[in-house]
């Protein structure tokens, strides 16, 4: 019998979440982020279920893009992070997607490279994050030579990132607000600012697109709050089973470096799930999973295929072969973050290739 890790996936949350965030959102158009597997969802898996119920879809890389027009995505795509090397340009002009140009050499390629169709192009603005794109100085010639050359679509989009929106009250996040607004306010075209965090806290900058990550998911994106408290529904449910159950007397250690001591006799579960699956390595005791219905802490360290949990919550009614959830549907994995020294992003992009996705059907209009 194979391994009993399981994902989950709904597409009726995932459909679920894209609608609460049209609610939100107005007349502005969606991007939705399925670069990094989706977030660990499944890039074409997603891609294909968003495809008529989205504006655009976005992609860290052209390998990503063209992996999507292979499967029937017709949506249009946008390259995050521009082109990496000039025989790119040539790539999207062809099939049509939208390109970030964020620094100075990728507008040297599009200069030395005819492309076959008019590029539509978009330009980045480094407004604080401090990772791509141009600086406040600087934009404005940019932005002004992209929108000379001849092989480019006019107008020109423009594009940038919160880097603190989680945080409602971090003082950086008027200080981008401020200098996008300041910029583009001179500019025609099309104007995107807001990930997800900007979508739940910054309803004034949405503009014309905004570009849900984790959202889309169903996990929240601010400090604080579950997806369930925004309005959002998990897509991704993990799931595994009990595989042994043991009597450990009290004074009792379990796992690697007998982290965790029995302080009392108990009955201790054995889950056939770890860092190998993708379960954080380095999680804390306590954190909660799900068993019949009832929370029960993670004890031990976590290993290679397996972890450890108290099953005292559960009275005695458990056996081996019940399921446990990890985080999902019943058990949200902000829940479960709070244990963790990373990431709610890192936890969903962590999973492995040796879990088994089993997505729910589409309907036949989704």
């Amino acid at each position: 019998m194979s391994r009993t890790a399981v994902a989950i996936l709904s597409t009726e949350n995932l459909l679920h979440n894209v609608r609460r965030i049209k609610e939100l959102v107005g007349q502005a158009k969606i991007i939705a982020m399925v670069k990094a597997n989706a977030y660990g969802h499944g890039l074409r898996s997603v891609s294909l279920r968003l495809d008529r119920h989205i504006s655009m879809l976005g992609v860290a890389s052209i390998d990503e893009a063209i992996s999507l027009r292979k499967v029937g995505v017709k949506a249009d795509i946008l390259l995050l992070e521009g082109v990496f090397e000039p025989s790119e340009l040539i790539t999207a002009s062809v099939e049509g997607f939208h390109v970030v140009f964020h620094n100075e050499e990728q507008i040297g390629w599009l200069e030395k490279f005819s492309c076959p169709l008019p590029l539509k192009a978009w330009v980045k603005l480094n407004t604080g994050m401090g990772r791509l794109g141009f600086s406040l100085q600087d934009a404005d010639r940019f932005h002004l030579a992209l929108s000379r050359h001849s092989r480019v679509v006019k107008p020109l989009r423009i594009i940038s990132h919160f880097a603190c929106a989680e945080d409602f009250d971090h003082e950086l996040n008027e200080k981008q607000r401020l200098a996008f607004k300041t910029f583009v306010s001179s500019k025609e075209g099309e104007f995107s600012l807001c990930n997800s965090a900007g979508i739940f806290n910054f309803s004034d900058s949405y503009y014309d697109y905004v570009r849900p990550g984790i959202a889309i998911y169903g996990v929240s994106p601010l400090k604080h709050k579950t997806g369930e408290e925004l309005g959002l529904k998990p897509v991704m449910t993990l799931q595994t089973s009990i595989i042994a159950a043991h009597n450990m007397l009290a004074g009792s250690s379990i796992g690697y470096g007998a982290r965790y001591c029995c302080r009392e006799d108990m009955l201790v579960g054995v889950v056939a799930f770890g860092y190998g699956d993708g379960y954080p390595a380095t999680i804390e005791d306590g954190a909660p999973v799900l068993v019949n219905g009832k929370r029960c802490p993670i004890v031990g360290r976590v290993s290679m295929d397996m972890l450890t949990i108290d099953l005292r919550p559960c009275f005695g009614d458990v056996r081996v072969g019940d399921s446990v959830t990890l985080w999902g549907e019943g058990l949200p994995i902000e829940h479960v973050a709070e244990c963790f020294s990373g990431s709610r992003w890192s936890m969903l992009t962590g999973v492995q290739n040796r879990v088994k996705f089993l997505w729910t059907a589409m309907s036949k209009d989704g």
